[in-house]
């Protein structure tokens, strides 16, 4: 490579990087770009960093085959140097992504390699205590889903990456609103938003405004749950995983209403959108909405079927060998 060329391939990665949010399909086409010129680089932090930002990116339009295939390949250079402290980041990417598609089998490997291997930073074990939360969350054990992410809160200390601190209290609101401790959600997302803010990270302030939605609900406000919705909408980008939430959560505020038709439009756009994904967890959540829809409108042939949808989701999903694995992650994580 020419000696000028790695300066420009970084210099590809860091507008990327900026635009993520600004303007996500440019953002992803310099990254790919960047992933082009990785071939010809001499410099192998610079290819572990360029394909990196390619998968971040395609994730985050919910290529997530690609994007884990993008992984892999900055795995792969990362491996060859033995350059431990990115292979835990890397491994983190990926385990998240098998999480994302329900294949928490292969997660929960991935996030114990974090665990027990030595070198990896303080951030990649937040982060494996994070996933086994979500594990645990998305097989409807809440209890012990919060028990791990608060695991995971007592790690935080100063300095702390702010987006890995926001991250935390986000799955902390999530598993008390599941809980109906809605003064608790409340108390998380006061914490997370000047966070999330700071990082400027709309996707995380998105996510944030989702669940003030639903604590706004839960208190009998549906005007104020519209409200905080609409203000998510307006800031969402690509943010797929956060398209998906945000129409599930406005299917349930019209469930609320009584407005089943609407109901249906938006939680049906949800379903279409997980299926395209691969997004295993949010099918099933879609599924159990619109049978439950359908059982508010009379309509048992419908809703029958949409139940019988989200069992086999489900039983695809939550077998008890992923749980004597979470069980087995959590032994090493505490020991």
């Amino acid at each position: 490579m020419h000696p000028g060329e790695p300066l420009a391939l970084a210099q590809l990665i860091s507008e990327s990087d900026r635009l993520t949010y600004i303007d996500p399909h440019e953002a992803l086409r310099l990254a790919e770009s960047a992933s082009r010129l990785v071939p010809d680089c001499g410099d192998l932090l610079l290819g572990i960093s360029a394909w990196r930002r390619y998968g971040t990116m395609l994730f985050a339009f919910g290529r997530i085959p690609d994007g884990q295939h993008a992984m892999f390949k900055a795995l792969t250079l990362a491996d060859a140097e033995d350059l431990v402290a990115e292979r835990g980041e890397l491994i983190q990417d990926l385990a998240s992504a098998y999480y994302t598609q329900g294949d928490y089998d292969e997660a929960i490997a991935y996030w114990a390699d974090c665990i027990d291997t030595e070198g990896f930073t303080l951030n990649t074990r937040i982060h494996a205590y994070i996933g086994l939360g979500q594990v645990y969350y998305a097989h409807e054990r809440y209890e012990m889903a919060l028990q791990n992410h608060l695991d995971a809160k007592a790690l935080i200390s100063a300095p702390v990456d702010t987006d890995l601190h926001c991250r935390v209290l986000i799955n902390l609101a999530a598993d008390y609103a599941k809980l109906e401790r809605f003064d608790d959600v409340a108390l998380e997302l006061d914490e997370a938003l000047p966070l999330a803010e700071a990082a400027g990270n709309p996707e995380y302030v998105g996510e944030i405004l989702v669940y003030r939605s639903a604590v706004a609900l839960a208190r009998g406000n549906p005007a104020e749950a519209h409200a905080r919705l609409d203000e998510a909408v307006a800031m969402r980008r690509v943010w797929a995983w956060g398209e998906i939430s945000q129409n599930i959560a406005r299917g349930r505020l019209y469930l609320f209403e009584g407005r089943f038709d609407e109901a249906l439009t938006a939680v049906h756009t949800a379903l279409l959108r997980a299926d395209e994904m691969g997004t295993c967890h949010k099918t099933f959540q879609a599924h159990h909405l619109l049978a439950q829809i359908y059982q508010r409108m009379g309509n048992t042939a419908q809703a029958e079927y949409f139940h019988r949808r989200y069992q086999e989701a489900f039983s695809r999903i939550v077998r008890s060998g992923t749980y004597a694995k979470l069980q087995a992650l959590e032994a090493r994580l505490n020991r």
